[in-house]
């Protein structure tokens, strides 16, 4: 699982296999729009989530990015209305301009891990001054598959002055 999280502390919410009302929930989330809902599971995960072994007044969450396509489509990042449910219980920033989102593609469900790295390469990039002191970043998505997402955002980041401390998602595929 640390793997797939690509950090060394790291969360999920739950397993989509082990709940056909679970899977409802995601695809309301994401395809029907219900930002409410996303937001709910947000604050969920950080009620559940175990002891977070950095301190948060340091801690910055940053949701994976979606394209602005993808995003105009939508109308919403669901990453981002999970990460806006955590803020509110941890009382932390939101960041959802430190990374950004060069390629529009097709969706990645259903690609093996080695497909998905080909896919994502180059895709996400860092952008300088959204932030101006050196935070530790804690990235948030709504579903993890493979652990690629994580990782190339992680790898992002690798050159600016922000450190990826750990990775959140709502559900593991």
């Amino acid at each position: 699982m640390q793997e797939r999280l690509a950090t060394k502390w790291g969360q999920v919410g739950f397993r989509l296999r082990e709940c056909d009302f679970l899977e409802r929930q995601i695809r309301d989330i994401k395809y029907r729009g219900d930002r409410k809902l996303a937001w709910h599971w947000g604050r969920w995960l950080a009620s559940g989530a175990e002891e977070v072994p950095f301190p948060l007044e340091s801690l910055v969450l940053v949701p994976i990015p979606l394209h602005w396509r993808r995003q105009l489509n939508r109308g919403f990042n669901q990453a981002e209305w999970v990460a806006k449910g955590i803020a509110s219980v941890w009382n932390v920033p939101i960041e959802p301009k430190l990374l950004g989102r060069a390629k529009h593609g097709a969706s990645l469900t259903g690609m093996n891990r080695r497909e998905r790295r080909e896919k994502l390469d180059m895709t996400y990039f860092y952008r300088e001054g959204v932030l101006e002191t050196s935070r530790k970043v804690l990235l948030v998505d709504d579903v993890l598959t493979t652990g690629t997402t994580f990782r190339v955002c992680a790898s992002a980041l690798d050159d600016s002055p922000h450190r990826v401390v750990g990775t959140l998602a709502l559900a593991l595929a």
